[in-house]
């Protein structure tokens, strides 16, 4: 199985996804669902996000450690979220930008 592209503490490695995922993180996760998921983004992913949001980080990082195969569980999903959760949507936008996924996050192409 596989790493992350980037670590969870990598948040300089691109300062303009760190600014963006501190100032506006529940659209940074409605577009990683939407990416992950193919689609474009829709009024239930921000439905589901304002809702429940660590849960929507949660499941969104579950879902990109399946699709890229790396290594990890929902508890340590789980755990990094409470650990920082600006941290968790930073690695998974990179993530998603590493592997090639457009847009993989907000104001990007």
């Amino acid at each position: 199985m596989a790493n992350w592209e980037y670590g969870l503490c990598d948040c300089t490695s691109d300062c303009r996804v760190c600014c963006i995922s501190y100032l506006w993180p529940s659209l940074q996760i409605m577009q990683q669902r939407a990416t992950v998921d193919n689609r474009q983004c829709e009024v239930t992913d921000c439905l589901f996000t304002a809702l429940c949001c660590p849960l929507v980080v949660c499941l969104t990082r579950s879902q990109i450690r399946e699709k890229h195969g790396i290594d990890g569980n929902f508890l340590g999903d789980s755990c990094a979220v409470c650990y920082c959760t600006i941290c968790v949507i930073h690695q998974q936008t990179m993530q998603l930008q590493a592997k090639g996924e457009k847009p993989s996050g907000i104001f990007m192409s």
